[in-house]
């Protein structure tokens, strides 16, 4: 191929990309809040869509020593994306007993975060740490799913 034609060629992609670009952002939806949702149950979001068209729920669960906070009393049932902060010393995770004990959030370190997500169907879960005695102490809450 010739000097020229390689040119051509690498200018003809850049327009298409441009092009492309622009249309891009003028499509981007905007950035709501907990209050434009009507979310006030406890952290629980409404983060948009999911990749397979299928609404998604988010969430913020903040692990204290001993204490989960953001974990709403329910949730819609379907795709919940969980953002998990470990805001204690201890380390702490997040598992769901009707899901086969689940871990939706692995072990975190105090002062970590992580992020899973989990799909549910209706009926009633309950959230807790599977470390030690945390259960036993306090680390557990049941969620209906609606």
């Amino acid at each position: 191929m010739s000097r020229l034609a390689l040119i051509a060629l690498v200018a003809a992609g850049a327009l298409g990309l441009a092009a492309c670009s622009s249309d891009d952002q003028a499509a981007a939806p905007a950035e709501t809040s907990a209050e434009d949702t009507g979310a006030e149950d406890g952290g629980a979001e409404d983060s948009g869509d999911t990749a397979d068209g299928e609404s998604a729920e988010a969430i913020t669960v903040t692990a204290s020593e001993m204490a989960y906070d953001g974990i709403p009393e329910t949730l819609p049932a379907g795709t919940v994306e969980i953002t998990f902060d470990n805001a204690g010393d201890a380390p702490h995770d997040l598992v769901v007993e009707e899901l086969g004990d689940e871990q939706v959030i692995p072990l975190v370190d105090g002062g970590e975060s992580a992020t899973g997500t989990v799909t549910l169907e209706p009926g009633t879960y309950t959230f807790y740490c599977s470390v030690g005695s945390h259960r036993s102490m306090g680390m557990e809450q049941t969620v209906t799913v609606e």
